[in-house]
């Protein structure tokens, strides 16, 4: 029996929303991982909030079945404040009650996203959206690594602010379930495009006339910069060998030109591949310029004779 996968295919590409609720269910009967349920359920958020579809509370009765049930592990508890809309205000507390201490606990934990979801809460839960015309939304994402990679979603409407799509897209970086070759796929979102026939770009942390520029180096730049210092550092012990090489050489020589010379000198075009014809070489004397054989000269008094003997005329044309 195949298990059930609940990752990025699932979560972003399947647009009946009945089968896509029907993975989550299937996932969870088969492996039973209720963190992994939370967090592709957050990651189904994130979707509905820009997508054009209804994928609001999106597997509604199983994730309440956990929360009142007091399924959910502490790994998932800072993930618990995007489902506050699933329960009645008794249910809510009750689910509080299982995975907090106590209420100061609660919101010491979930301050900051407490504020940040005050304005996103709408488009997180806002079902069929509608708008100008379907876009296609075209991210940058910094894996585990900081190492840059793009992601797609189709069928999307932009009616939210480059602020709250940045946001928005920060939620996944929240998730840890999304890999790629072992490595978490999104930490950090840098920028996005919305398509059409046209592309313009919603928002780029890197540019500074952006007004959502962050002035910290990325770091897809810092891994990017790391390399080119040992290559120059290696390059510059190389370059000092060399050099020592070249004293010692020219103590010995006054020939040889210095190797800092032979370092700028203009580098010569390729010459062809293969020998040269000279007088020396009997079998390359009687070649042309080319470097093809002359035609022989031919005798025609002498082949005029040999077709009469032979009888053989040679053919014209008749006018």
């Amino acid at each position: 029996m195949t298990t059930t996968e609940l990752h990025t295919r699932q979560v972003f590409s399947m647009r009946n929303r009945k089968n896509c609720e029907l993975k989550f269910t299937e996932f969870y009967q088969q492996s039973g991982d209720v963190g992994h349920l939370v967090q592709a359920a957050v990651a189904a958020m994130v979707r509905n909030a820009f997508y054009v579809g209804d994928f609001s509370y999106v597997a509604k009765d199983l994730i309440r079945k956990v929360f009142l049930n007091g399924e959910v592990p502490t790994s998932a508890r800072h993930l618990c404040i995007y489902f506050e809309d699933y329960f009645s205000t008794a249910e809510w507390n009750t689910a509080l009650g299982h995975l907090y201490k106590n209420q100061a606990e609660y919101k010491q934990l979930t301050e900051v996203t407490r504020l940040r979801l005050e304005r996103l809460r709408p488009a997180l839960t806002s079902g069929v959206q509608s708008g100008e015309r379907k876009l296609n939304l075209k991210a940058a994402f910094l894996d585990e690594n900081g190492k840059m990679h793009t992601w797609g979603l189709s069928n999307v409407v932009s009616n939210l602010s480059s602020k709250d799509h940045m946001e928005l897209l920060n939620i996944l970086g929240e998730l840890t379930i999304f890999h790629k070759k072992g490595l978490r796929q999104f930490t950090k979102v840098v920028w996005v495009d919305f398509a059409i026939d046209e592309r313009y770009r919603n928002f780029d942390i890197r540019n500074e006339n952006d007004p959502l520029y962050e002035s910290k180096k990325s770091c897809d730049e810092q891994a990017e910069e790391i390399p080119v210092k040992e290559y120059s550092k290696k390059t510059a012990r190389t370059n000092n060998v060399i050099g020592e090489n070249s004293n010692a050489t020219q103590s010995t020589s006054s020939v040889q030109p210095p190797v800092d010379q032979l370092d700028h000198r203009t580098p010569s075009k390729k010459k062809k591949i293969g020998k040269t014809p000279t007088d020396r070489m009997p079998s390359w004397k009687n070649l042309t310029a080319y470097g093809k054989k002359p035609k022989e000269e031919r005798n025609l008094e002498i082949e005029k004779a040999l077709r009469k003997k032979t009888g053989k005329k040679k053919n014209r044309k008749r006018k």
